[in-house]
C-alpha cells in the first residue's frame, strides 16, 4: 500500500502502511440474521407482550455490538520509525490501539521463535492486534518504552519489518 516517499533536498521519509484485512466469517453471519430475526419478533410481541418485546430488542442490541468484534481488521502504518496500530471495526469505525517508536521495542520477532520465549522481564500486557482469521506469521514486538510497555502481538509483512530493521536492526529477528 505505501512505500517510500521523498519530499525535496535530501531528506528521506520513510512511509508504509499495511492493511490486514478479514472476511465475514459463518458466526458474524450468523450474529448479523439474528439481529433481525430477533427485531422482528420483538415487534410482532409489541402488541401482545411488552416485556418480552423490550427484552428481545435488548439481545438484538447485544447482537448487533457483538458483530461488530466479530469484523475486525487492522492498520499498520509506518512514518520514519513511528509504529501507528489502528482497528477497524466493520470497515467503518478507526479505534487507535498503540503508538510507538520503533526504537523503543526490545525484540521484534516470530512469536514462536527461541528469541521470544528466552526473553527476559516479558511485558505483562499482551495486545493482539490481529484479525482472527489471519494466516499470516505472528510477530511480538516487545515494547518497553515509556508507559506504553506491552507485548504486541501482529502480523506484520516483509516490507514493513524492513522498515523496522532500517531503524532499529538489532530487535528485529526475521
Amino acid at each position: 500500500m505505501g512505500g517510500t516517499i521523498i519530499r525535496g533536498g535530501n531528506k528521506v521519509d520513510y512511509f508504509y502502511e499495511q492493511l490486514v484485512k478479514t472476511y465475514k466469517t459463518g458466526l458474524y453471519k450468523i450474529a448479523n440474521a439474528a439481529i433481525f430475526v430477533v427485531a422482528l419478533i420483538a415487534m410482532q410481541e409489541f402488541s401482545k407482550n411488552l416485556i418480552l418485546a423490550i427484552i428481545l430488542l435488548g439481545v438484538a442490541g447485544v447482537c448487533f455490538f457483538y458483530k461488530r468484534n466479530l469484523f475486525v481488521e487492522y492498520e499498520y502504518q509506518f512514518t520514519n520509525g513511528e509504529i501507528d496500530i489502528e482497528k477497524i471495526l466493520e470497515m467503518k469505525k478507526r479505534i487507535k490501539v498503540a503508538t510507538f517508536h520503533i526504537k523503543g521495542v526490545a525484540l521484534l520477532a516470530p512469536e514462536d521463535s527461541e528469541a521470544v520465549k528466552s526473553y527476559q522481564n516479558k511485558p505483562s500486557a499482551v495486545v493482539k492486534c490481529y484479525p482472527a482469521t489471519a494466516k499470516a506469521p505472528v510477530y511480538v514486538a516487545m515494547v518497553t518504552e515509556g508507559k506504553n510497555k506491552m507485548q504486541l502481538k501482529f502480523v506484520p509483512d516483509e516490507k514493513f519489518l524492513e522498515y523496522c530493521f532500517k531503524y532499529n536492526p538489532r530487535a528485529v529477528k526475521k
